[in-house]
């Protein structure tokens, strides 16, 4: 894998790992405004947040749709410089299929339930324009948004909450092998909480939170069958390198 393909994967796993994020808008003077968000991605990998009318961020988002989100990575304990980020810049714009927003959104935020039908609360998605990733010391580059978002999703939206549900019910057993072995992630309870045609995303409770987990296939999949072929695949791919370290010596 060449630096710019390994980048833009460690951007996407920033995004689609990340439960919250920085979002910066610009108020009414022209400066800018920072605040805290939670965050989930829409199926093509365009972050989607659940917002406020009372919130400021969103007053600005009104006025100016012009926007940018500072994903970081969890590294508890280490070095703060060192921890890998991206920043996502785009235009800000109301989802179109808010029930599709909402189921993937619960998925990352349950608690969210609680006043995601609120009237005065609503989803909107950053469209990326552009991405600045800093993965350490002397590793940065500048992406694009075909870097971050995955072609053809449309084909997968209506599948995905059931691929999901199909997964937690029938393969806790492949998820926790594709998590733990392909993803690098520690032992745990894994359950996939979203589906794209570029990956699977997973969460594992990790005291009173959660930690994240993402693995991308090995060739992007275009339709439900290229998914569970794709997702056959990485078991099979999980399972053989598991079982290959346990004969090592």
């Amino acid at each position: 894998m060449n630096n710019s393909a390994s980048d833009a994967r460690l951007a996407r796993n920033l995004v689609h790992c990340c439960r919250d994020a920085a979002l910066a808008t610009l108020g009414p003077s022209g400066n800018p405004h920072a605040s805290h968000v939670a965050v989930a991605t829409l199926i093509d990998g365009s972050p989607v947040m659940l917002v406020s009318n009372l919130a400021v961020h969103t007053r600005n988002m009104a006025r100016d749709r012009r926007a940018s989100l500072l994903f970081v990575a969890s590294d508890p304990g280490g070095d703060t410089n060192t921890r890998a980020r991206v920043t996502v810049s785009g235009t800000l714009e109301p989802v179109d299929d808010a029930e599709v927003a909402k189921g993937r959104f619960l998925r990352r935020h349950p608690d969210a339930g609680l006043y995601a039908d609120f009237a005065d609360f609503s989803f909107w998605r950053l469209a990326p324009e552009s991405a600045h990733l800093v993965a350490g010391f002397g590793r940065i580059s500048d992406l694009t948004a075909g870097d971050l978002l995955a072609p053809g999703a449309e084909a997968l939206v209506a599948m995905d909450p059931g691929a999901c549900r199909h997964m937690n019910e029938d393969h806790l057993d492949a998820l926790k092998l594709i998590a733990e072995v392909l993803g690098e992630a520690p032992e745990g309870d894994w359950h996939a909480v979203a589906i794209d045609p570029l990956g699977i995303d997973m969460v594992c409770a990790a005291g009173a939170g959660e930690i994240a987990s993402r693995v991308e296939y090995d060739a992007p999949a275009t339709d439900g069958t290229g998914v569970r072929m794709a997702l056959v695949a990485l078991t099979k791919r999980a399972r053989a390198m598991r079982e290959a370290a346990a004969a090592a010596p």
